[in-house]
């Protein structure tokens, strides 16, 4: 590794300290165990591990640093030293790290009193966070014990990480399903709806290039957009006729009562935004917000498209389906007014694969893929706000 190291000028003297004063590195891993086993907090769990890791191999500090935040996320050990500076650390061992590596240790050829003496990180595929351990004493080097010791305290956290994963997921899967039901069973002649505009939603996130994460999350608001209508009299959403200007103000509340719904549900608050102004048009005289062109979001310009597609293309109790000629006639005249022009042409680019309707009953594996995209984001712990940094005794 180059011996560049960044520097912390408010750094405080070394830390006398002596491999003799270690602590047992098999008590420090029990006490760790404890503090996995009686959190299911991913910011306590983060904060628990990089503490035993610091004690465990007598590291002046250790922390976590985020890969996809670029952040430091949590802080321990005796020295104090500033997030900001150690996030600039990682990185500067993380770019000289060889491809493929979990650990590495380093030593300072030239150390300077505020400039660590050694150090070491693990980091490993299942996660974007790292380890950290780092010495500041004279003379002092890690070793393969030490190498070891953090990564396992890496490997408990992944451990109940996954664990914890695995029963989050199965929650949200079966909370995913149940909304659905609900939904279908609200309109029986609607069933399947916001499976299909999920479906062609993403058929269009993915021809206008978003990133997998966001096309997850397109794929789970087009289940969801709907959700608000449990909020909704079913005399009005199975009227026959055409509604009452009261009845359709009464309806039109639903986008802002799906809104409620799905921000009850931490793991889905991203998809709020899509679910809830997927009725806003491109001129601005949709709602509930009334928003216009970029200030829409692109997840909620999308699925109006969507929505509008499966709605035309789908027979109801006043009128007949449309026909693709009809739909595309549609699209093309609203380009600008109501829809997003770039997200009708995507609409166009794709549109042989949604002619004549797509249908698959059930939400699909696409559905638990996208719920695997959002539960193991949030276990990076990208969220967590560190105190500031005070000296330590």
């Amino acid at each position: 590794m180059s011996t560049f190291v960044p520097r912390d000028p408010a750094a405080p003297t070394e830390r006398a300290s002596s491999s003799a004063g270690r602590r047992d590195h098999w008590a420090v891993l029990e006490g760790l165990l404890h503090s996995l086993t009686d959190t299911t907090s991913s910011t306590r769990s983060i904060q628990a591990t990089v503490q035993a890791a610091a004690e465990a191999i007598s590291a002046d500090a250790a922390f976590w640093f985020s890969r996809s935040s670029g952040k430091t996320l949590a802080i321990a050990g005796p020295r104090a030293v500033e997030p900001d500076w150690c996030a600039r650390f990682a990185k500067s061992m993380l770019d000289r790290m060889p491809d493929g590596d979990e650990m590495w240790v380093w030593a300072n050829p030239h150390p300077t009193p505020d400039q660590p003496t050694a150090a070491v990180l693990c980091r490993s595929s299942k996660t974007h966070g790292c380890i950290v351990g780092l010495s500041f004493e004279p003379g002092r080097a890690f070793d393969d014990g030490d190498v070891k010791v953090a990564r396992f305290t890496l490997k408990m956290l992944l451990t109940q990480r996954t664990q914890a994963q695995a029963g989050i997921k199965n929650i949200l899967g079966g909370l995913l399903q149940s909304l659905t039901t609900i939904i279908d069973a609200k309109d029986p002649y609607t069933a399947g709806h916001s499976e299909r505009v999920a479906r062609i939603a993403t058929l269009i996130a993915k021809q206008m290039g978003v990133s997998a994460d966001q096309v997850g999350d397109v794929y789970l608001a087009g289940l969801l957009h709907d959700v608000g209508n449990i909020g909704v009299r079913d005399e009005l959403l199975q009227k026959p006729g055409k509604l009452t200007r009261e009845e359709y103000e009464e309806v039109q509340q639903h986008p802002s009562v799906g809104d409620r719904i799905v921000a009850s549900i931490k793991p889905f608050e991203r998809l709020r935004a899509g679910v809830r102004h997927h009725h806003e048009r491109y001129d601005g005289t949709g709602y509930p917000d009334r928003l216009s062109r970029e200030e829409i979001p692109l997840a909620a310009r999308i699925l109006a498209v969507a929505d509008a597609c499966d709605a035309m293309m789908s027979a109801r109790r006043y009128r007949p389906a449309r026909t693709p000629i009809e739909i595309d006639a549609v699209f093309t005249k609203e380009a600008g007014k109501q829809f997003d022009p770039l997200v009708v042409r995507a609409f166009m680019a794709i549109r042989h694969e949604v002619y004549p309707p797509i249908y698959q009953k059930g939400i699909g594996e696409s559905a638990f893929h996208a719920i695997d995209q959002i539960v193991d984001n949030l276990t990076d712990a990208s969220a967590m706000q560190l105190p500031p940094v005070e000296k330590r005794k």
